[in-house]
């Protein structure tokens, strides 16, 4: 069933002007040991690569981030189609010292766009990317001796990492305590290491959204017990980006100080958390919410929609208790 499957795809790979199948189809061939059908089409991902300080990628889209934007700047799908690319260099059954110096440039951007917790801008592209970096991980695997790794401030700060064959594995962490300033990192020793800078901030939200729509109303339906007791809330999202339908749909919704969900509303947030995907047409869903403890200063909670294979496109909108 595999070879009837190549030979059509063979057939086929001459009229492929998407980039995204070109990768997939190059990394079907490595794996099928088929080199020169291989190095045709990595051949023609080269001619469309974004070569930018030593670092390469691959994006669908003309306006593709610098490649020396950070997470989550990049695109998903710019993550996931150069690991693809990755993948057919390290799978192919020859392999040369100019494909090694592409993979090396290759890992060099996908490491820039890695999140502080090691994954990437979704679960997609995070499994084909950690995929892709394990197996050039195997492919130049040599065992590491021990290497000191010491990072310095211009002031007082000083900390040394000792990584050996028995803690390779281990995550060495030190947080830096004189910011802003300059720091340097300096490793003596034979081996490799990988060492990631993270610095964490907090910023409003994009308030313009081109691909989704959303609405949120707040209502004030019981004050029985207290001048806010119950309040409905109805994000209502709809798609208007380029597509007919978007793909699947995540609604996140975070709750205001001191509300919880109303029991009868844990029924309906099964149906609410993950939508198959939206079109023009606006969905509305009612979330009951009920005050358990008045907090002071109320300040408003936000509700988020994207789609789930592409995050960058995405809608959000605040809400506060319908009594504020």
């Amino acid at each position: 069933m595999v070879q009837p499957a190549l030979r059509c795809l063979i057939h086929a790979i001459h009229n492929v002007t998407n980039i995204y199948t070109e990768a997939v189809l190059a990394y079907a061939f490595a794996l099928a040991g088929d080199y020169e059908v291989t190095q045709e089409l990595l051949y023609k991902l080269d001619e469309q690569a974004i070569r930018s300080g030593g670092q390469i990628h691959w994006s669908p889209k003309p306006s593709s981030p610098a490649a020396t934007d950070f997470w989550p700047g990049t695109q998903s799908v710019d993550v996931e189609l150069t690991a693809y690319v990755l993948l057919a260099y390290v799978s192919k059954p020859r392999i040369n010292a100019e494909d090694m110096a592409t993979a090396a440039g290759i890992v060099a951007w996908l490491a820039r766009q890695q999140n502080a917790r090691g994954g990437f801008a979704s679960t997609q592209d995070t499994v084909v990317a950690l995929q892709a970096l394990a197996k050039y991980a195997a492919w130049t695997f040599s065992t590491l001796a021990q290497v000191t790794v010491t990072v310095k401030s211009q002031g007082s700060f000083e900390r040394k990492f000792q990584v050996t064959h028995k803690n390779r594995l281990l995550l060495q962490q030190a947080v830096l305590t004189e910011i802003p300033r300059e720091f340097s990192v300096q490793a003596q020793g034979s081996g490799c290491v990988y060492a990631q800078t993270v610095l964490r901030y907090n910023e409003p939200p994009p308030r313009v959204s081109v691909t989704f729509s959303l609405r949120v109303t707040t209502q004030l339906i019981d004050s029985s017990f207290s001048p806010c007791s119950q309040s409905d809330h109805l994000p209502t999202p709809s798609y208007i980006g380029s597509r007919v339908t978007s793909n699947m749909v995540i609604v996140e919704i975070s709750l205001l100080s001191g509300f919880s969900l109303a029991s009868g509303s844990r029924t309906s947030v099964r149906n609410l958390g993950i939508r198959m995907g939206l079109s023009d047409e606006s969905q509305t869903f009612v979330l009951q919410l009920e005050q358990e403890i008045e907090v002071k200063g109320l300040k408003p909670a936000s509700i988020k929609v994207y789609d789930y294979y592409q995050p960058e496109e995405r809608a959000l909108a605040d809400y506060n208790a319908a009594c504020s």
